[in-house]
Order: structure tokens, then sequence, then C-alpha cells
């Protein structure tokens, strides 16, 4: 499925596993991860959890942090 034909919710999903995946690759908590990344913890962990929509800065900041592309941070099933 392209990131085009996911829905919200698909979309919320993927980028919570796919953080959290990209994350643990680091092996970093995700308080270091935010602090790094410039975003708040609870903001990450609201992405994690699946129960926000982060602004595209937000994404952008991850994205690079995590050293990936938005669009990797939203590939459904691309950590599965």
């Amino acid at each position: 499925m392209s990131v085009r034909s996911q829905s919200l919710e698909n979309l919320r999903v993927s980028l919570a596993s796919n953080v959290k995946h990209y994350r643990s690759i680091k092996s970093i908590s995700q308080e270091r991860a935010a602090l790094e990344a410039g975003i708040d913890r609870t903001m990450l962990s609201k992405i994690e959890r699946g129960i926000t929509n982060p602004s595209l800065d937000t994404l952008l900041k991850l994205a690079n942090y995590l050293e990936v592309s938005v669009s990797d941070l939203l590939k459904e099933g691309s950590t599965r």
C-alpha cells in the first residue's frame, strides 16, 4: 500500500511503529531521542503510541535525527 492510499489512522500506526523501530536500532531512550531531535519527550511518546498528528516540522526533525526520510517513517510495514 502506498503512503497516498493509507488512512490517517494507518499512518499514525505506521509512524508509531517505524519511529520506535528506528529509535531502537540506535538503542536510545525516548528522552534522549526527543532532546537530541529537538522535540518534547511527551510529543515523542504520543507519536510512538499513535495518538497524535505531528507537524511536518516535527516529522522532519525526527527523520533527520533518525537518519531516514519522512516517507520511511510513514511507510506501512517498513519495519516488519
